[in-house]
């Protein structure tokens, strides 16, 4: 009974993630630049017009966004329209938080999903933390950049072999990707703090000078007395 309880869970979460999904990688490394721009504003349009939760369509269009393939640095050039809304509902940071735990959620529990959904996720989650590595001191991008390394994502083989066969290349774990980066920037930030005492020990502050104006009011202070 657990058993058929278990797999009718991991259906259900299965089905609404991969309807949570507009488009998977394949079809949205078809679009280019103009494409894009205009299924953001249709999700914009559509977030405004809505009497639900306004948040919702620019979570998806948030998630098209992350999950295309990012060869051609396009995330940089159309996500300000989407972080703006959010940030209007301020909803930005709980959105990118929600949407880290689904890709990782569906990564952990494969089997419900089919490769070129896994797949998705996993690009998601590399561009993510693509675009949170220039901050990874900043609270915010640190604050995704260790929930992805707490999750302890392996990558599935299904993904894998997915990402390999469409585009001849390899998925490696975003938990690792994420820990290299927070180790690195936790060792940079050490060695700038000590380069900065070495440099305060070796160039001291110098003691101001009194100003010739401060000099020649003591002397005629003198003179007078």
């Amino acid at each position: 009974m657990k058993k058929l309880m278990t797999i009718a869970l991991l259906t259900g979460f299965g089905l609404s993630a991969h309807a949570g999904l507009l488009l998977n990688y394949s079809q949205l490394a078809l679009k280019d630049l103009d494409q894009m721009s205009k299924l953001i504003q249709s999700k914009i349009t559509e977030s405004r017009k809505s009497g639900g939760d306004q948040v919702i369509p620019l979570k998806e269009c948030v998630q098209a966004v992350y999950a295309r393939p990012n060869e051609d640095f396009m995330i940089e050039k159309i996500i300000s329209p989407l972080k703006s809304e959010l940030e209007g509902h301020n909803a930005w940071e709980s959105s990118m938080q929600a949407l880290v735990k689904e890709a990782a959620g569906a990564l952990k529990n494969p089997r419900p999903f089919k490769p070129v959904v896994l797949a998705t996720y996993a690009i998601f989650l590399e561009n993510v933390i693509s675009e949170m590595q220039p901050r990874a001191g900043e609270a915010f991008e640190s604050k995704i950049l260790k929930q992805i390394r707490d999750a302890k994502i392996e990558v599935p083989k299904e993904a894998i072999n997915e990402r390999r066969l469409r585009m001849m290349k390899e998925l490696i774990s975003p938990s690792d990707v994420a820990k290299k980066i927070l180790e690195d920037h936790e060792v940079n930030e050490k060695a700038r703090i000590e380069a900065e005492k070495e440099a305060a020990k070796k160039n001291p502050p110098k003691k101001q000078e009194p100003s010739k104006t401060e000099s020649s009011s003591e002397e005629t202070e003198k003179s007078e007395e």
